[in-house]
């Protein structure tokens, strides 16, 4: 397995004043993608950490609302997973790209696959590990949501569905035209996904799945982003004049 081992553009100090001034400005509500060009150009960012930056901090009122909805209880419960969300997490950690906690509590990566794949293995193991985790979380049933325009996802679901059998977890695969819609209609069973669209118009509990499955399976760390925003600092890195 390729080793998860390029975050540390993420852990030096231009870095970590780049994180500052983006969260003092949105905190105050200023709009996400001029704040992202400002401080991006400021600290002469590249491409990853000018999307860790827009993908990995909000305000603390988003930033809570979302961390609220967090649950690992699984078992028992009725899932629906944004299929490709939670397997591209875990492709790009496979494939040694950035990830990194968002100050919401969730995993999120810098990848940039856009539903173009180009290693079937490494994405079959990654639904293994997925299998494997719903096997041992035992749920009363897991519905796995593809989107239709990535390549292959008629495949892809036959193959999870058979694994699914192989690993007598009860649920199925669908291709359908949009993940986020169908997660968005769930009134009451779990959702896995970190897509911030979907979980901020959640109207029930969330499941990080990559980020429990990557801990448990190869204790993975990640940089907490929120880490990298010091209490009380980050008002001195921003000229108010």
């Amino acid at each position: 397995m390729a080793a998860n081992n390029t975050n540390k553009g993420l852990l030096n100090e231009n870095f970590r004043n780049a994180c500052r001034d983006y969260f003092y400005l949105v905190d105050r509500e200023f709009p996400e993608r001029g704040v992202l060009k400002l401080v991006g150009d400021r600290y002469r960012l590249d491409g990853d950490q000018r999307t860790v930056l827009y993908r990995g901090i909000s305000s603390n009122k988003r930033s809570e609302v979302r961390k609220s909805l967090l649950t690992n209880d699984l078992e028992g419960k009725e899932l629906v997973i944004d299929g490709y969300n939670v397997l591209f997490t875990l492709l790009n950690y496979r494939l040694g790209r950035i990830l990194f906690i968002s100050t919401d509590n969730y995993l999120r990566d810098a990848g940039s696959l856009h539903g173009k794949l180009h290693d079937e293995n490494t994405f079959e193991e990654c639904t293994d590990l997925m299998l494997g985790y719903l096997k041992s979380k035992k749920p009363a049933s897991a519905a796995i949501y593809l989107d239709a325009p990535v390549s292959h996802s008629g495949r892809h679901a036959d193959l999870i569905n058979t694994k699914l059998q192989l690993n007598e977890v009860p649920g199925a695969c669908y291709v359908i035209r949009s993940a986020d819609w169908a997660l968005k209609q769930q009134q009451s069973a779990l959702i896995a996904t970190s897509d911030t669209a979907i979980i901020e118009k959640a109207f029930t509990s969330v499941i990080d799945m990559p980020r429990n499955i990557l801990e448990r399976t190869y204790k993975a760390t990640f940089p907490e982003l929120a880490g990298l925003i010091a209490p009380g600092e980050c008002q001195n890195t921003v000229d108010d004049g």
